[in-house]
């Protein structure tokens, strides 16, 4: 095989790696506005990361499905999701019910999970409903006021006083 022939076999191999790997990426149309942050979210705080887990099970999250599993061909139920529990410092949007809450994300950035970590803090846009399930025909919802879902398309990231000046001046 010549120098060039390797050339087009590699470049094509990559090119091929590179649009699977976008294929399967997080691909988000872009997080929006402060305002239409707060707006598409149940609760908005800011507060620091005491744990970060992975679950298969939802039960005893306040978690329930709606929609018929019976008709999905795959097993949603075997896909992991990160616990994040965290101490609210300060609430934006939505009630307090507890100085704890806890937000449930995909568990990794392919999924358009937003990755936590221990000890961070972080301004948290988060829904009652799991926005990012792999399939319509199903939703997950909390009702517990304690439990909460979020992803990489939403505004959530770590503290700043910029986002936080930003929040204040729209719930003005």
């Amino acid at each position: 095989m010549t120098t060039q022939r390797y050339r087009k076999v590699f470049l094509t191999f990559l090119l091929t790696l590179v649009w699977t790997a976008k294929l399967l990426a997080c691909n988000c149309e872009g997080e929006g506005t402060v305002s239409m942050g707060i707006r598409y979210s149940d609760v908005v705080f800011s507060g620091q990361v005491i744990s970060r887990t992975l679950t298969k099970n939802y039960d005893n999250l306040g978690v329930t499905v709606i929609g018929d599993t019976s008709k999905i061909s795959f097993k949603w139920r075997e896909f992991p999701t990160a616990v994040v529990k965290i101490k609210v410092e300060k609430m934006y949007k939505g009630q307090l019910v507890s100085d704890t809450l806890t937000i449930l994300t995909p568990p990794n950035g392919a999924n358009c999970g937003y990755y936590f970590q221990v000890g961070q803090k972080y301004i948290v846009y988060a829904t009652i409903f799991d926005q990012m399930l792999m399939t319509h025909k199903l939703k997950r919802r909390t009702f517990d006021n304690r439990t909460f879902w979020t992803h990489q398309c939403t505004r959530t990231n770590r503290w700043n006083s910029t986002e936080e000046k930003e929040i204040l001046k729209v719930k003005k």
